[in-house]
């Protein structure tokens, strides 16, 4: 079901000679930013009620804060027990509970599908590395740029929450605790030789979070010292390390491992705040959806918290070596497979899309190294009129909705691909992929139609 203020929006941008046909975020003159970001844009906002989102964000909340107490839940606050049962291997695990149950700072962003009736989470990305802020937030500001996109945001009251100045907010602070009270320095740390790989989005975020007004450095963990008690940038002191490299990049380096070590040991001791602990890396596997879906596992759940846990996130169990899987090939049509440590679509398979040999060649593999199979989400259609011949054409959105310490929606954009095109392992920039900022609209707008 379409929302009405996307209606309208199409209804007036169906109209002949429609300003709103005029928005075109590609222009590189009138967005250079933009344009030097490595991704496609929609032609239009997204729309959403405030009231479903702010319902949905805070049951994104509630259901983080339940994601984060998984060890006690579970396994009597024993990280290595979790660990174990999520399959992370010894020395990524020792590194990742270095800090020993620290409440990791609630950050990061869930993908989501909206299916018709509500939105269902897809997975949680409750770590710092999680990507998108570059372009969510100035995408979406972008469009305000267009008097007729503006007018439309004033008649019908919509709003948008910028997700890289709410960041910006959260690290001013978490940094006051080391500060007493100044703007943090900030250094945003990649893996050694991340940038080259991982440069396309850090670099965009640096530069937002220094027009934010932070102070800002932009490296790798080899530019980071030690001296005098204070972590150093290229012997700049630093307050807050925004940490976008993972595990998998220093643990395997014994000179990023040492550094990791004493950056770890810093935050230990209050000289330095880490955004987020690597701690976090646990929280991402998506093993921890299946402690969270299958009652099977015991998690201690309240009546109340197993409602929201199954009517945000879609059945969801996972493969082990020995599972017999008949199940899952029987319901082939209806699941997708996830390696646990993926991310960005990498090692996918949608049963829907191959076939029972392909699939169960899938599932043998996925058993063996770990992965979860999950529930299809079916999205539903958001229509797009295409700006060359005017057709109303369906395209399905993913969302990816930002939450910050600060609780409740944190800014968010949405990955659009065609109907009939749609590929969920190419969600990238570099794809077909275009994205869109979104707003939000008052609930009155729907209940006047319904009067």
């Amino acid at each position: 079901m379409t929302n009405r203020l996307t209606e309208l929006y199409n209804e007036e941008l169906l109209r002949g000679g429609s300003p709103l046909a005029e928005i075109d975020l590609h222009d590189e003159e009138r967005f250079p930013y933009l344009a030097s970001i490595d991704r496609r844009y929609l032609n239009r906002p997204v729309f959403v009620g405030e009231g479903e989102l702010n319902r949905f964000a805070d049951d994104t909340v509630r259901a983080v804060d339940i994601l984060m107490t998984l060890p006690e839940r579970l396994f009597d606050g024993d990280l290595d027990r979790l660990c174990a049962a999520l399959g992370i291997e010894p020395r990524r695990a020792r590194l990742m509970r270095r800090l020993g149950g620290v409440t990791p700072y609630r950050f990061g962003r869930i993908d989501a599908y909206h299916d018709g009736e509500s939105f269902k989470i897809l997975e949680f990305n409750a770590t710092s590395e999680t990507g998108g802020l570059e372009w969510v937030g100035p995408a979406t500001r972008a469009m305000l740029d267009y008097d007729a996109l503006r007018a439309f945001a004033e008649r019908h009251r919509l709003r948008f929450t910028d997700a890289p100045q709410q960041v910006a907010e959260a690290l001013r602070q978490v940094g006051a605790t080391v500060t007493g009270g100044r703007d943090p320095v900030v250094a945003l740390i990649e893996g050694e030789g991340g940038l080259a790989d991982y440069g396309v989005a850090w670099r965009p975020l640096h530069r937002l979070l220094r027009e934010f007004g932070l102070d800002c450095h932009l490296g790798e963990i080899t530019d980071l010292s030690f001296a005098n008690g204070r972590v150093l940038f290229r012997g700049t002191p630093v307050d807050v390390v925004y940490r976008v490299f993972e595990v998998d990049q220093v643990v395997d380096h014994p000179e990023s491992l040492l550094l990791t070590e004493r950056l770890l040991a810093a935050h230990e001791e209050g000289r330095v705040v880490i955004w987020t602990p690597l701690e976090t890396e646990i929280y991402r596997q998506k093993g921890c959806m299946t402690l969270l879906s299958d009652p099977r596992f015991g998690v201690r759940l309240s009546a109340d918290e197993r409602e929201l846990i199954d009517r945000v996130l879609p059945w969801t169990r996972s493969l082990g070596a020995s599972d017999p899987l008949d199940e899952y090939v029987e319901r082939r049509e209806r699941l997708i497979l996830k390696p646990n440590d993926a991310y960005s679509g990498r090692g996918i398979t949608a049963g829907w899309e191959v076939g029972e040999r392909e699939w169960l060649r899938a599932l043998r593999e996925g058993a063996e190294r770990g992965a979860i199979v999950q529930e299809r989400v079916v999205p539903r259609h958001e229509p797009v009129v295409d700006p060359v011949t005017g057709r109303v054409e369906p395209w399905e959105a993913c969302w990816g909705l930002y939450y910050t310490p600060a609780g409740g929606y944190g800014g968010g954009g949405c990955r659009f691909q065609k109907v009939g095109q749609v590929d969920i392992r190419a969600m990238g920039p570099g794809t077909k992929t275009r994205v869109a900022g979104v707003f939000t609209y008052p609930d009155a707008v729907e209940e006047a139609e319904s009067w």
